[in-house]
């Protein structure tokens, strides 16, 4: 992502240790709230060396920005001698790699590492530990019951490739679930949709005639499929990446409606046989 003025702020209050991030801790086996403290960097000068916060030097800078633009008169001259930087050469080599170490609330040896390379405005990630993969795939545990076991390796092939920076190989696992639940619908349809209609539909309109027996999360985003064929076939890597996690999230809010549709169903066959077994024992 590339650093200018409009989220600079967002910057500073990141290397100030004022984010928190909520992700599933590997060690904990579970949901948890990371956070980090201020990013420190060490300088020397004629003093000896001395340790500060790169968030204040960061803010310092910026403020030097406003006050040149203020005194400036001559718009031109005030451009070419003051190109807008997040950081100047004093900074230079201490934040050309930043590390983000990130603690778990609930135990202070549990961490969440990210590695960014920064070059000039330009902030890639190169590293990060557990890996996407690591934090992902336990998720995929909840979805056990409406899921089977082959999809659940599907989905964790493409969130491997998606890792690895492999985007459009991603794509093609993440439309095979796509599809493999369409199935699970139409089996839970059965005698009620015309199979020989439906085999010879588009999937727009297989997803209408499946519209009672699908949620809503999918029922009202139809575009989904277009998007993961589209990106196969048309886009680039970096643009099948960069929309990853978003197509991802629209999955997950399918199996999510799809879990409380089951639980609901299980609930009502419990009280049912609850019922009919009181019903037995009163008569």
């Amino acid at each position: 992502m590339e650093i200018n003025k409009s989220n600079i702020n967002d910057l500073v209050i990141l290397l100030d240790g004022k984010v928190r991030i909520s992700a599933y801790c590997k060690k904990c086996k579970a949901e948890r709230v990371f956070t980090m403290e201020p990013y420190i960097y060490f300088a020397e000068d004629r003093s000896g060396c001395y340790s500060q916060k790169l968030s204040e030097e960061v803010l310092r800078i910026q403020r030097l920005y406003v006050s040149e633009d203020a005194q400036s008169s001559d718009e031109s001259t005030s451009k070419e001698n003051t190109r807008w930087q997040w950081k100047n050469w004093q900074i230079e080599d201490e934040s050309r790699i930043l590390v983000f170490k990130f603690v778990c609330s609930m135990n202070d040896k549990h961490y969440l590492d990210y590695i960014v390379s920064t070059e000039e405005n330009k902030f890639r990630k190169i590293g990060q530990y557990p890996s996407v993969a690591d934090l992902t795939f336990p998720e995929l545990n909840e979805y056990k019951k409406v899921m089977s076991e082959d999809d659940r390796k599907e989905f964790r092939r493409a969130i491997g490739l998606y890792a690895s920076g492999i985007g459009a190989g991603a794509y093609v696992y993440l439309r095979r679930i796509f599809e493999s639940l369409l199935e699970q619908a139409k089996g839970k349809a059965g005698d009620a949709i015309d199979i020989k209609a439906f085999n010879n539909a588009h999937v727009g309109e297989k997803i209408t005639m499946l519209s009672s027996y699908l949620p809503s999360a999918l029922t009202s985003n139809t575009v989904l499929y277009g998007i993961l064929s589209k990106g196969i076939h048309e886009l680039t890597e970096e643009q099948c990446l960069t929309y990853f996690p978003v197509l991802k999230d629209c999955l997950y809010m399918i199996l999510d409606q799809w879990e409380e549709m089951r639980k609901k169903e299980e609930k009502e066959k419990s009280i049912k046989a609850a019922l009919s077994k009181i019903a037995t024992n009163i008569n």
